[in-house]
């Protein structure tokens, strides 16, 4: 996406605040060393082509930004956050960015732009099944059992069903 906007000269950052789903083959941090150790190998395995920043032990931006796992922000050349959204999802970005392009387009016109607050809940494609065994990617089993566990706390036994599944089944491969 990053690469669909460069012409803008907009910048893209990708900050990494802590290990979401540690394992044997990334645990949880006990050093900045070892963070950005983590954070570089990730970068590398996923092809970034943007910079990445590395939040420091304590999590201080992680905290100041809402301390959800995957949240994306747009954030104006003011510091104003403009966009925010609890989860990363390219679509709804997307839509953002090109609300964005709009109006710079429209100040630069000198046209009057006057902001509002919006509320919106869209929905995500979510495959279950397919983050599960991404997780399992990581090293180990035991993030999939945590996620799993959590899952089945917060939405029951039927929405962990597809991922139990899977799990049961490739327990017997392992």
């Amino acid at each position: 996406m990053a690469a669909d906007y460069a012409e803008h000269d907009d910048q893209f950052l990708f900050v990494y605040t802590r290990e979401a789903h540690p394992s044997d083959r990334y645990p949880g941090h006990t050093s900045f060393k070892q963070k950005k150790s983590v954070a570089g190998t990730m970068a590398k395995q996923l092809g970034f082509a943007r910079p990445m920043l590395v939040d420091d032990l304590e999590g201080t931006v992680h905290h100041a930004y809402g301390r959800l796992p995957n949240m994306t922000y747009i954030i104006n050349p003011g510091g104003t956050i403009i966009y925010r959204a609890a989860w990363t999802d390219p679509r709804t970005i997307g839509l953002a960015l090109e609300q964005v392009l709009f109006e710079r387009h429209e100040r630069r016109a000198k046209r009057r732009m006057t902001p509002y607050h919006m509320e919106w809940l869209p929905q995500r494609l979510n495959d279950d099944v397919t983050f599960v065994q991404d997780l399992f990617e990581l090293g180990d089993g035991r993030p999939v059992d945590e996620f799993i566990a959590a899952m089945d706390e917060v939405q029951g036994p039927a929405a962990t069903k597809r991922m139990r599944e899977w799990w049961t089944e490739k327990q017997t491969t392992i």
